[in-house]
């Protein structure tokens, strides 16, 4: 079955869905030229394929700043590169091509996503139950990128402003030949997005697999987990941490995700062909190898060379010699490089050439989400410590666990488990987001080694401002850009 796998990640579509998806979002042109859908939709195999166009698109728009800016633009990383210090500052111009790019890219993928959602029961010929699995995932993977837009963009959207703007909410493909600023849509409200994300996720659930024949196919695809992950983790963002806790729940003694014994098995070293996904990935983005060339090039990660930074000593610093975060998964890196010779950076993105396994949901975030959950809803509760408890102790093998009574305060207990999120899923695109709905401050450090408050109004991207001139205003800029 991993044929499968390198079919689904690795697919270049041919002219009959590239003719569908050729837009990357509502504000583009048109394509000139477009092919008759129901072709498409009238086996199972072609719709899968474009369905699998969606997954490819989610990648291209995770594969490099939108998802290492969760952790660059914390004190997780010293940051070294002139270019990563406007991002990391909050100093982006309106017009910035990483901004832009993060954008278009992730409406891409919507886009698409799109085209699955309303032509697939439209014109699809297929078997019914199969249809209804490939608009379910369709819909997961229009909610998770809306999820990782409404992070970037949504002004005030993890600190609970749900007034705030966020997005446009394009939830049809594209159509016409020309643009009509008139028709552009407006941004949508925080509440508003949310909501819709949660409305995919809750209507994808019934029609999605619980595991698939192949085990990386579980990992690789919308399954029943992912949805109840992605669902704890916008609510997490909300701040309903009793949905968040119900919706973790369904990890609890799970059969289908488990824990470990070793980080390194979660994260090999990377062969840079095939490396199996671990147990206790819930949903992630696999490496392919196929026909002696990697499907999806590299995914410019730049840990591995340091070319933007180095783990910092304020991380290293949070633990025992004996963790395996630090044993196990820090290291040198390339020992060539030119960045940063003799500095450390995190061994979860190993591979010399980019090719490593994308982790996008583990089932620890999950055991964390509940601890901080329970505690925030229910205080010092046993359940919220095992659950912390069991992470600490999988990591360190000298680790004590802890009692109740080894917290004064139901803060005291809260503080340990986010502390315990950023050892745990550092480097895997969370941290910025937990820092922000939390409360606390982005910080970089100057060019005199001080560390500063990132402006409050920079706490979200910018709107492109090639969105905002072809609209003309149609889509209004956040206000720390103003």
């Amino acid at each position: 079955m991993k044929n499968r796998i390198i079919n689904i990640y690795g697919l270049v579509l041919l002219a009959i869905v590239g003719s569908l998806t050729a837009c990357d979002k509502q504000l583009d042109l048109a394509p000139e030229d477009t092919t008759v859908e129901s072709e498409v939709f009238q086996t199972a195999a072609s719709a899968e394929s474009a369905l699998m166009d969606v997954y490819n698109k989610t990648y291209e728009a995770n594969k490099q700043t939108a998802y290492t800016i969760g952790d660059v633009t914390t004190r997780l990383i010293e940051v070294t590169s002139t270019y990563s210090m406007a991002l990391v500052s909050g100093n982006l111009l309106t017009d910035d091509y990483t901004a832009e790019e993060i954008w278009s890219k992730t409406y891409s993928a919507i886009n698409v996503a799109n085209v699955i959602i309303k032509s697939v029961p439209e014109l699809g010929t297929y078997n019914e139950d199969l249809e209804k699995q490939h608009v379910a995932e369709a819909k997961f993977l229009r909610a998770y990128n809306y999820l990782v837009m409404l992070r970037l963009y949504g002004d005030g959207a993890l600190k609970g402003k749900m007034d705030g703007l966020c997005l446009p909410l394009q939830l049809a493909p594209y159509a016409g030949t020309e643009f009509v600023s008139n028709n552009a849509l407006k941004r949508s409200t925080n509440d508003e997005v949310y909501t819709q994300i949660i409305k995919d996720l809750s209507e994808a659930l019934p029609d999605l697999r619980v595991e698939y024949d192949d085990d990386l196919e579980t990992r690789a695809r919308a399954t029943k987990g992912s949805v109840h992950a992605l669902l704890s983790r916008v609510y997490l963002y909300m701040g309903n941490f009793q949905k968040a806790a119900e919706e973790s729940a369904f990890f609890v003694n799970n059969s289908t995700y488990r824990l470990a014994p070793d980080l390194r098995s979660v994260f090999p070293i990377s062969s840079g062909v095939d490396v199996d996904l671990d147990e206790e990935f819930i949903y992630a983005i696999p490496l392919t190898f196929n026909g002696g060339d990697h499907q999806f090039g590299t995914h410019y990660y730049p840990y591995y060379s340091k070319s933007v930074g180095y783990v910092s000593d304020d991380y290293i610093g949070k633990f025992s010699g004996t963790d395996q975060r630090i044993t196990d998964l820090i290291w040198e890196g390339n020992p060539l490089s030119i960045y940063n010779s003799g500095k450390l950076t995190t061994s979860k993105f190993n591979n010399k050439d980019g090719r490593d396994n994308i982790p996008m949901i583990r089932l620890s975030e999950m055991y964390l989400t509940r601890a901080e959950a329970l505690a925030r809803t229910d205080g010092k509760v046993q359940e919220a410590l095992d659950l912390l408890n069991a992470i600490a102790s999988r990591a360190d093998a000298a680790f004590v666990d802890y009692n109740l009574s080894d917290f004064a305060t139901t803060e005291d207990l809260i503080d340990r488990i986010m502390l315990e999120r950023e050892k745990e899923l550092a480097f895997e695109g969370l941290h910025r987001y937990d820092i922000i709905r939390t409360g606390r401050k982005l910080q970089f450090k100057n060019g005199d080694g001080v560390y500063e408050d990132v402006p409050a109004g920079r706490y979200v991207l910018p709107i492109p401002k090639r969105e905002i001139d072809i609209t003309k205003g149609s889509l209004v800029q956040n206000p720390g850009y103003l």
